[in-house]
């Protein structure tokens, strides 16, 4: 039994999101009351086979925000043109020559990296769009959707494609002006090369670094609009306590960014002809990578597009947290969270619940489409395809397959739980941020 703190303890609902009672002193409240309330639909999920028999996911129906950690390395990399810079000389030494082709190739292979991962962006961009169409034709209430959606595409046009665009053609030109400076005996080739890994390699960096400086005081002030609408609104506890960290979170990082992009776009366009700026564009690149990893572990999150009719209201987000907060603390103290929060009574209904409340119904359907003695039950002759969805797993309730349902899910949480409940909760978060507001402006013209 999963159980929550009372009411009085918290100073807010307790509710289930799994139809697992959560005691809330006398009263217990199950998720289909919610799910009824909130019109919420099941997951519907669709799956391909390849050449060798294994499932895949189908079409790309989420939202993931989150960069590779890599990025982070990329404004190091637009500092691989200092040894051409700072031993500006003719003849090259050797040992020159050696550190331009070492920091030479390391820009040159980070701006590739640069362009995979905006290529990947981009793909969230066109989505991002497809699903804000989506959402201003229909019909009924969508600004909390809507809010949501415009603070993801900014964040993929300014916190990731457009920086990894500016920030890779930079690398990239910078490369190739630093390899051409080991021929730097020749006027015009020496010419070229200063050029090319100065001014103009770092040009495009430092002009979006203030686009981007810009980007990040508007996530700043937007953070803590929701910061004041949430004291004013969330009762006292872990809810409004997890929210404010949150925004704490993200104030520190736009901060840092916008710091981060003025100070090393105004520097680098210095480097042509002084070495000092260098020693202040390596703590500008740790402070980059640091606030990359940030990113990644605390503020970014994934999510499924909003093709469906949900409704994003506090009645229905504080309860999610509340109990996303339950289940992370069982997976975090205790050694077994499985057994702590004793799933392995669920029926197949309340499993499937608890899956998707705790965003793993895809890789939970994934291992068991792909598991021998399972996998053949969902599927329909030799289909190449499979779409599931809550009612697609009646069949093991009628066949008693409870037990190996039960190991297959077990496996999922404890490879993919803890991940998973962190990223949905940051979902969630920024989700009753946007209400938040949202209600606080409603009451402002109203």
């Amino acid at each position: 039994m999963i159980q929550c703190r009372t009411e009085q303890d918290t100073g807010m609902p307790c509710s289930g999101d799994t139809r697992i009672d959560l005691e809330t002193g006398k009263e217990s409240i199950s998720v289909d009351r919610l799910s009824r309330r909130h019109n919420r639909p099941a997951t519907c999920t669709t799956f391909i086979r390849d050449k060798t028999g294994v499932f895949h996911p189908c079409a790309q129906s989420r939202i993931r925000n989150i960069p590779p950690l890599a990025i982070g390395f990329l404004d190091l990399a637009n500092s691989g043109d200092f040894a051409a810079n700072v031993f500006n000389q003719v003849p090259v030494p050797a040992y020159v020559v050696a550190l331009m082709a070492i920091g030479a190739t390391i820009a040159l292979v980070m701006s590739f990296v640069a362009f995979w991962d905006a290529k990947r962006s981009c793909s969230n961009i066109k989505l991002l769009r497809k699903e804000r169409k989506l959402l201003e034709e229909s019909s009924g209430e969508h600004r909390v959707e809507l809010d949501i959606n415009h603070r993801d595409l900014g964040t993929e046009t300014f916190d990731r494609a457009g920086v990894e665009i500016a920030m890779g053609i930079g690398a990239f030109l910078i490369s190739i002006g630093t390899y051409m400076a080991v021929g730097g005996a020749n006027r015009a080739v020496w010419f070229a090369s200063n050029l090319l890994s100065g001014y103009v390699g770092n040009a495009l960096p430092a002009l979006y670094g203030v686009l981007n400086a810009g980007w990040s005081v508007y996530v700043w002030t937007r953070a803590q609009t929701q910061a004041k609408a949430a004291r004013s609104h969330l009762d006292d506890g872990v809810v409004k306590t997890v929210f404010l960290r949150r925004v704490k979170t993200v104030q520190e990082h736009a901060i840092l960014t916008a710091v981060v992009c003025l100070v090393s776009g105004a520097l680098s366009m210095v480097t042509p002809t002084q070495w000092w700026p260098y020693p202040v564009l390596l703590v500008c690149g740790l402070a980059f990578i640091y606030g990359t990893w940030a990113y990644k572990t605390h503020i970014g999150y994934e999510r499924p597009l909003f093709t469906e009719s949900y409704l994003l209201d506090k009645e229905y987000l504080v309860p999610q947290l509340c109990t996303l907060q339950t289940v992370k603390t069982a997976m975090l103290v205790k050694t077994d969270a499985w057994d702590h929060l004793n799933l392995g009574n669920l029926s197949m209904s309340d499993l499937i619940r608890f899956m998707t409340n705790c965003d793993l119904f895809g890789q939970f359907c994934l291992h068991l489409l792909n598991e021998s003695c399972l996998g053949p039950r969902l599927i329909v002759g030799a289909a190449s395809s499979v779409t599931l969805d809550e009612s697609s797993f009646s069949v093991f309730e009628q066949e008693d397959r409870m037990t190996e349902i039960h190991r297959v899910a077990r496996c999922c949480i404890e490879r993919y739980g803890m991940r998973q409940v962190r990223l949905r909760e940051r979902y969630l978060l920024g989700a009753l941020g946007c209400h938040l507001t949202n209600q606080r402006m409603n009451e402002k013209h109203g």
